[in-house]
């Protein structure tokens, strides 16, 4: 009972640490304000 427990307990870790680098290495949405914005190549036509 006592190594299952520890079992438990490394699978609980290595779990959190598996999350851990995954939120790590995935991307977040960048904010980007109208001001830092670069137009497409679609909205120079529409604006010529």
């Amino acid at each position: 009972m006592q190594e299952q427990k520890a079992e438990n307990t490394k699978a609980a870790e290595a779990l959190a640490l598996l999350e851990q680098a995954w939120a790590y290495y995935t991307p977040e949405a960048v904010q980007v304000s109208d001001e830092q914005h670069e137009p497409e190549l679609f909205e120079y036509a529409n604006a010529a």
